[in-house]
């Protein structure tokens, strides 16, 4: 057996070790805005979700999201870098870390206005974004604050609104005398809207952890029991 052949039936037992190991279960959900106009804001965004906490490869999805202060929220698929089929092989696994590398580099990476992926183009059409109309990553950062007890601009305080993310994740409720928090800054702040970053863990709360909906209407929105959430969502800001 060749040195190669012996790596790679290693890096095999390794995954197949670790594929039935769990750790915390976790969601993580990543917005980048990129334009804004007639107060509807463009967002790049990234999702996973890791139900059980396995220790392997889980899907992640890319796409694009547009909101408006209005309620309007349209999201839209660019790619997945999808779970390899169980037993997972070293070399699937390898290949889907790879295509994820490159995902996450076009992620970060400036959009091409020139030459949008051909998946944001209706978007591009229907709500009118050109280059004319990019944001700061940053704009508005800091200018707004959330914590479970208020949501505030500025000296002007009301109640905390629910955030809302990808896949109709909703910030639960949390009970500020309970667990008190330090309100969390808006990372962006734009069009009425305002983008958070919540880090809440069992050791750690910054922020709003996150339930999702369910299909019957009767019901309310269920608390799957995430562990980790690494979440960035949006308020729309009271007028």
């Amino acid at each position: 057996m060749t040195r190669t052949m012996k790596l790679v039936l290693l890096l095999s037992l390794m995954v197949a070790g670790t594929a039935g190991a769990t750790g915390p279960s976790s969601l993580e959900v990543k917005l980048t805005p990129l334009a804004a106009r007639k107060g509807a804001v463009l967002f790049r965004t990234r999702y996973t979700v890791n139900r059980e906490g396995a220790h392997r490869f889980m899907a992640v999805e890319f796409g694009w999201l547009v909101v408006d202060a209005g309620g309007g929220w349209k999201e839209v698929p660019h790619r997945t870098v999808a779970e390899p089929p169980s037993p997972v092989s070293a070399e699937e696994d390898t290949r889907a870390w790879a295509e994820l590398k490159r995902a996450d580099a076009e992620f970060k990476a400036p959009l091409d206005w020139k030459s949008p992926p051909e998946s944001l183009a209706g978007l591009l059409r229907e709500y009118g974004f050109t280059k004319k109309d990019a944001v700061a990553r940053n704009a508005g950062a800091g200018t707004v604050t959330w914590s479970p007890k208020e949501l505030c601009q500025g000296k002007r305080c009301t109640t905390p609104c629910r955030q809302r993310t990808l896949h109709e994740w909703r910030s639960g409720d949390v009970d500020p005398v309970a667990e008190p928090q330090k309100p969390i800054q808006a990372l962006f702040v734009h069009s009425g809207l305002a983008v958070f970053h919540n880090k809440y863990n069992d050791e750690n709360n910054q922020g709003a952890f996150f339930t999702e909906p369910v299909k019957e209407k009767e019901e309310e929105d269920r608390d799957p029991g995430i562990e980790m959430h690494d979440v960035m969502a949006i308020c729309v800001l009271p007028r």
